[in-house]
């Protein structure tokens, strides 16, 4: 968050010193939309926020795929920009109020995203989750306009946070004896705050410190995927129980654990060194990655080289979720990373060598290659080792995002899956044409072999 007050400090100076005839505002983020199309200005806000790769919804910005660098966030119908950083940030300012959109392009990124009721002089912090086409709003934090709300999910709980506090959105959320909790219309505690939970509270914010008068438990779903991979440090324990840490990430693992290298061939916990690069799966607990399976990706025993005798340097597995792009420069998300292709990436199923043009989205991959800076890989060899050709009941809920089409045939985005209805889809607490961006909504159906779910049920959350 002290970037995020860096990055707002930066922005009221320069505006201050432009106003009093001082230095002229900084190229980017752009200023260009102090006067939006048609020619007039108008109040104004501030959207700021961080870029991570992968539709799933996280914990935590740090909780799933890594930052990614290189998209251009466009407030769509305006001129306003700008282009993520290094660290996986943007800033917009002069953002027009009410309903926006928020273009993403760029990287293998070409997805938008919803902020509803956007007010002025409001400063609006946001967690934004993209794979390809899809995008998804993980988490907001709203001050500066009226009332501060927060919406994301519950990071931490007591006694990891003290009594009566949690950890939210990346914020530190303190209730009292008069926090109102509620879920719908029942009245609920504290105590009913469960980890991995997605609450909208409402308060006051100080710093990065939200004292809530209000929280709306959305959900009970606390079992929340996570990956991260990077190099080993710290590392303690035995196979029954240990610990380590890549960055500032907590990892624990135990028995339970799975170790792969390379080609999925078996692995142990002996391979767990300090300096050894390894991909992480597993599930995000109090302020610590539960893992469930490690693949080491220290290859030096691997024994599935390249023609040019180089081994890989990374690996991932995982579905397919979005492909951009030409045979063979294709860019594709694997779970929650970038992965390129080239005239060199070989592609086989079942040991057949394969077009690249064979691949679809809903495809579990298995991808061999090297990483690179930005933390993509560049893909040496791909294995499909399933189709996925059997539809699958699925179950998703989140905000809901590009609306299109006429009811009861409509098509929209929740949590990065991409969903259709029909004359045979149920509607519960809301009727189809009352739907619009920015609904949280429940959503059950049948994903098919292209990863788009047909909706036998949508509910308004």
């Amino acid at each position: 968050m002290r970037r995020v007050h860096e990055v707002i400090l930066a922005v009221a100076i320069a505006a201050a010193a432009a106003a009093c005839g001082g230095s002229k505002m900084p190229a980017s983020p752009s200023a260009a939309g102090s006067v939006v199309p048609g020619g007039s200005a108008g109040p104004s806000a501030i959207v700021t926020g961080t870029v991570q790769g992968g539709g799933a919804s996280a914990l935590t910005a740090a909780s799933s795929g890594p930052a990614i660098t290189g998209v251009t966030i466009t407030v769509v119908g305006t001129s306003i920009s700008a282009t993520v950083d290094g660290g996986g940030r943007f800033a917009l300012i002069n953002v027009p109020t009410g309903n926006i959109q928020l273009q993403l392009s760029g990287s293998g990124a070409n997805a938008t995203v919803t902020l509803s009721s956007v007010q002025a002089a409001q400063t609006v912090d946001v967690v934004v989750a993209v794979a390809g086409s899809t995008a998804s709003l993980e988490s907001e934090v709203r001050s500066g306009a009226g009332e501060a709300q927060l919406e994301g999910r519950v990071e931490s709980l007591p006694p990891t946070t003290a009594a009566l506090t949690f950890k939210a959105a990346g914020r530190t959320v303190r209730t009292d004896s008069a926090t109102r909790f509620v879920d719908g219309s029942q009245t609920r505690a504290f105590a009913d705050l469960r980890l991995g939970m997605r609450v909208h509270a409402r308060g006051t914010l100080t710093g990065d410190t939200f004292t809530a008068t209000t929280v709306e438990m959305q959900n009970s779903n606390a079992a929340i995927e996570a990956e991260v991979n990077g190099v080993i440090d710290t590392l303690t324990g035995n196979a029954s129980a240990f610990q380590f840490k890549i960055g500032s990430r907590l990892i624990k693992g135990d028995a339970q654990t799975s170790f792969i290298r390379g080609s999925n061939t078996a692995d142990s916990f002996a391979s767990l060194k300090n300096g050894v690069r390894v991909e992480v799966k597993g599930e995000q607990r109090d302020d610590f990655l539960q893992a469930t399976r490690i693949h080491v990706e220290d290859d030096a025993n691997d024994d599935n080289d390249d023609d040019n005798g180089q081994t890989a340097s990374a690996s991932v597995q995982g579905l397919l979720n979005a492909k951009t792009g030409t045979s063979p420069n294709f860019v594709l998300t694997v779970g929650t990373t970038s992965v390129r292709t080239s005239s060199a990436t070989v592609l086989k199923r079942k040991g057949d060598v394969l077009p690249l043009t064979t691949l679809q989205t809903g495809q579990s991959l298995h991808v061999e290659g090297t990483r690179q800076t930005n933390g993509s890989i560049d893909a040496r060899k791909i294995e499909i080792e399933n189709d996925n050709e059997d539809e699958a009941e699925f179950e998703t809920e989140g905000t809901l995002s590009g609306l299109a089409g006429t009811c009861p045939s409509i098509r929209f985005t929740v949590s990065s899956a991409p969903v259709t209805t029909s004359s045979t889809t149920r509607f519960d607490d809301v009727s189809c044409t009352a739907l619009a961006n920015g609904n949280r909504v429940e959503v059950k159906g049948v994903r098919q072999s292209s990863g788009t779910v047909i909706a036998t049920r949508v509910k308004k959350k």
